[in-house]
């Protein structure tokens, strides 16, 4: 069996994450939404995308996040401190990865990894030794695609097979694309920004019968 996953907040954390910096200072700056609120206008704004940025990942417009949440986009000390939000510095692989790539492979199911990503989410893939799982790997910067666009995993089907199942944590992205293409999605929903899907990995049980 083929099973695809995506990279960010599914093997990997890179903090802190862009959407959590914004609700801090939106907060700071008297707009007060809890952080789900943030976090899904944050997804919608990236999910009308299908084709990446300068930096190879989906575009965020400003104009479009202020609409998903009411507010006066003319609005320029908020504009420019949102802007000078830098990438999150640290990373780390969650705690129940490891078990569950190596489940996987011991029950001989080939991975690959879809991700929509920088050439610096690449190398830190790399630098964790993630890769040594995966049997394919496509990141958008290389491909000029990101998800949702289902092109992105006809890459996949095209150049090495059909995933029975793509794990992802952003429904509007991982799981809309994957269906599009015609694969079954998994929510992984660590957060809770959902109201379905597993919590983590491990409760993927049936993957590793």
């Amino acid at each position: 069996m083929i099973v695809s996953l995506d990279m960010g907040d599914t093997l990997i954390a890179f903090t802190p994450r862009k959407y959590e910096k914004i609700y801090e200072i939106l907060k700071d700056n008297g707009y007060i939404f809890s952080l789900k609120k943030v976090y899904k206008a944050y997804i919608r704004t990236m999910a009308k995308h299908y084709f990446p940025d300068s930096n190879g990942v989906n575009p965020f417009d400003l104009r479009d996040f202020f609409y998903e949440l009411g507010i006066n986009p003319s609005n320029e000390k908020l504009v420019k401190e949102i802007k000078k939000i830098d990438r999150g510095e640290e990373y780390w692989v969650y705690d129940e990865v490891i078990d569950f790539l190596e489940k996987l492979k011991s029950k001989g199911h080939k991975l690959v990894l879809v991700s929509n990503a920088t050439p610096r989410g690449k190398e830190v893939f790399y630098k964790l030794g993630l890769n040594k799982y995966f049997d394919f790997t496509i990141f958008s910067f290389e491909v000029g695609l990101v998800k949702p666009n289902p092109k992105i995993f006809s890459l996949v089907i095209r150049n090495f097979g059909k995933p029975r199942f793509h794990i992802g944590d952003i429904y509007e992205m991982d799981i809309k694309g994957a269906r599009d293409a015609g694969i079954e999605g998994i929510l992984l929903n660590r957060f809770n920004f959902y109201e379905f899907g597993v919590k983590n990995l491990k409760e993927i049980k049936f993957l590793e019968e």
